[in-house]
């Protein structure tokens, strides 16, 4: 069963104008996403620097995130409390950014008098050169990290190896956390793995609550994929949601959503339904242009043969026995998928059959696909076999 997804809690319209002061702006969102009432009044702040996308309601939890979830629920509940500062790590496209987010819109939520900043390190760094240059802009550009209630930096490790950066955040690390105000660090690593990042800093990042974000399992990966399909308005089907699901093993939350919508734009460009095959046909090389599989019916018998380790002439002749049944159905099946052969030529490809019985195998294997995922997978895995043939 799918995670369930956390929801927020809406506010009233009529709530104060938070303060959050925008720095960096990572990914505006292009579409709404499903958000309620004090989402919708945050979107509509014109300087705000949190992503409307990125809050709890489209955070999908699994295994592999649910104490930095959890933690982060409590960091955004009582900012500058027991877990401070608040150190999140782990690979790229885990939704670290999205949780950080999330627990500023949270937050805002609860005390829309709140001060938030949301920064990249890399804005921060560069935001300090340029103090740097003026001189008379360094006071101003310490009030606007020092005096919030919520400082958030994104990517702390590019930081590592920059001298008067580290000695700057230092201080202000420092000014924050002496007056009880909430930090909250994103980084791809542990402190104690970040190669050139001073001990003082780092021994500061340790003193409060780490938690990693690690890759999505099989559970996750298809709660991801159905609430992306949720989030575009596009019913996607569901051997198509497991199909890249199973194939994403090893892939991040980005990575995911990038093949869900190479199949999506796909299916647009061509004006076809996302199916098992298009979805197939697109995360292969051969789908680039929208391009279909040209196998032959000798194509796919050759396939089918390998894949089960059948003889060509055990498919072909009379043989009942479950082993070669099986295979010789899926091949009616993916003939008639793949080819433009009829009836006729699929029951000529396969011994001499009687249109009836190829019908009978073609809808036997149709059947089963929709409970019998071992079937699900052995046609997937022929059908890809063909595809890298073309």
């Amino acid at each position: 069963a799918a995670p369930a997804r956390p929801r927020t809690t809406g506010g009233a319209p009529s709530r104060p104008r938070p303060r959050v002061e925008a720095t960096d702006h990572p990914g505006q969102a292009t579409a709404p996403a499903r958000r309620g009432t004090q989402q919708l009044a945050l979107t509509a702040t014109p300087t705000h620097g949190l992503n409307p996308r990125y809050v709890y309601e489209s955070y999908v939890v699994g295994s592999s995130n649910r104490f930095a979830h959890a933690a982060s629920l409590s960091v955004a509940e009582r900012p500058g409390g027991k877990f401070n500062p608040f150190y999140v790590y782990g690979g790229v496209g885990l939704g670290k950014t999205h949780l950080l987010h999330a627990i500023g819109h949270r937050a805002l939520e609860l005390r829309p008098d709140l001060t938030i900043v949301y920064v990249s390190s890399e804005t921060f760094t560069n935001g300090l050169i340029n103090a740097l240059r003026a001189k008379a802009d360094m006071e101003e550009f310490r009030s606007r990290y020092r005096a919030v209630d919520i400082l958030m930096i994104d990517d702390i490790q590019f930081i590592a190896g920059k001298e008067s950066t580290q000695e700057e955040f230092f201080h202000t690390f420092n000014a924050l956390h002496q007056s009880g105000k909430q930090v909250i660090i994103t980084s791809d690593k542990p402190p104690k793995a970040i190669a050139g990042l001073e001990e003082r800093l780092r021994s500061r990042f340790e003193g409060g609550l780490s938690a990693d974000v690690q890759l999505p399992d099989y559970e996750m990966r298809t709660a991801i994929l159905r609430s992306k399909g949720e989030e575009l308005g596009v019913p996607v089907p569901s051997d198509v949601i497991e199909y890249v699901a199973q194939r994403g093993d090893g892939s991040n939350t980005r990575e995911l959503e990038g093949a869900l919508n190479k199949i999506l734009a796909l299916a647009e460009i061509t004006d076809r339904s996302p199916t098992m095959a298009l979805a197939m046909e697109a995360l292969t090389d051969t789908g680039g242009g929208g391009r279909r599989v040209k196998a032959s019916p000798g194509d796919v018998v050759d396939a089918v043969a390998a894949h089960f380790g059948v003889a060509h002439k055990d498919l072909r002749g009379r043989g009942r026995t479950k082993e070669i049944v099986r295979p010789r159905q899926v091949a009616m099946y993916l003939i008639r998928e793949s080819t433009d052969a009829s009836l006729v030529d699929i029951g000529q490809a396969l011994g001499g059959r009687d249109h009836t019985t190829v019908m009978h195998g073609i809808g036997k294997v149709e059947r089963e696909l929709a409970t019998d995922t071992a079937l699900r997978g052995q046609v997937m895995a022929i059908r890809e076999a063909l595809f890298a043939g073309a």
